[in-house]
């Protein structure tokens, strides 16, 4: 009975308007698009992104090297970050002088952050870039999957809120045109349409 009541649109009928059988092309439509096109593009924006981060992580770890520094001067420990509802210490660190060799042989001393067990004359590990200014590590190569994978999501899933809303607002314009079109046939048959004993 149902698959009868959703298929009635298909049939011929001198009830069925071109509007109803509008309404079930867009349908039909938006269906194959949001089972097949949304995660087409899911798939391909992944790929895209996955090739653009991983040419990021091959010339990050071209450009960035692991040096050992040494400690000169510790300064006291600073939380970097807490969780505002249970209050727990999420990083505990402090800022120390340091001295490192950069890759290109020059001696720098500069501040950084090092762990909180780490003081005067520890050696730290620090990413460089060629001229031995300290830089954030490098992203590596399970970091990059894995946001490629959620921008194939993220894309995946815009595709088909995108496809739904066109839907809406297609079915939105076609209940207004037929609306308009009842509106003007009611018009045509009079007043007296119906009516008992009208001449």
């Amino acid at each position: 009975m149902s698959t009868k009541v959703r298929l009635w649109r298909w049939r011929r009928s001198p009830l069925r308007r071109r509007s109803d059988v509008l309404e079930a092309w867009i349908g039909l439509l938006t269906a194959i698009f949001v089972v097949l096109g949304a995660p087409a593009v899911g798939w391909a924006t992944g790929l895209v992104a996955d090739s653009a981060l991983e040419r990021t992580v091959r010339a990050q770890h071209t450009e960035r090297t692991l040096v050992p520094a040494t400690v000169l001067k510790a300064g006291p420990r600073e939380i970097s970050e807490t969780d505002p509802d249970s209050g727990h210490v999420q990083e505990e660190r402090r800022t120390a002088v340091a001295r490192w060799t950069a890759p290109n042989g020059t001696s720098v001393t500069g501040t950084v952050h090092i762990p909180v067990d780490k003081g005067k004359g520890d050696t730290v590990r620090l990413w460089t870039d060629r001229q031995g200014r300290v830089v954030p590590p490098p992203l590596d190569s399970m970091t990059a999957s894995t946001h490629a994978v959620l921008a194939g999501m993220g894309a995946s899933l815009g595709a088909g809120v995108l496809l739904l809303v066109g839907r809406q607002l297609l079915l939105w314009q076609l209940m207004r045109r037929r609306l308009a079109e009842w509106e003007r046939e009611w018009e045509a048959a009079g007043q007296d349409w119906g009516r008992a004993g009208a001449a």
